[in-house]
């Protein structure tokens, strides 16, 4: 396998100048997508709601089981 190293200069360069990432434009990426509606933000809220419910009672019932 033959991968060529790059020197000091040449990444210093790279990341200066940025081209991995000079190509990308933020238009084309978005182009395509749908908008985000409301029942979205409220599944998400509350799928956090849910989550932190969850790890709460866990983490009472995990010790009190345990001390049992």
């Amino acid at each position: 396998m033959s991968e060529k190293k790059m020197t000091e200069a040449e990444i210093k360069k790279a990341a200066e100048t940025g081209t991995i990432s000079a190509d990308m434009d933020t238009t084309s990426v978005l182009e395509g997508a749908e908008p985000w509606e409301p029942i979205e933000t409220k599944l998400c809220l509350y799928s956090f709601v849910a989550a932190g419910l969850a790890l709460i009672i866990g983490l009472i019932l995990v010790p009190t089981s345990i001390l049992h």
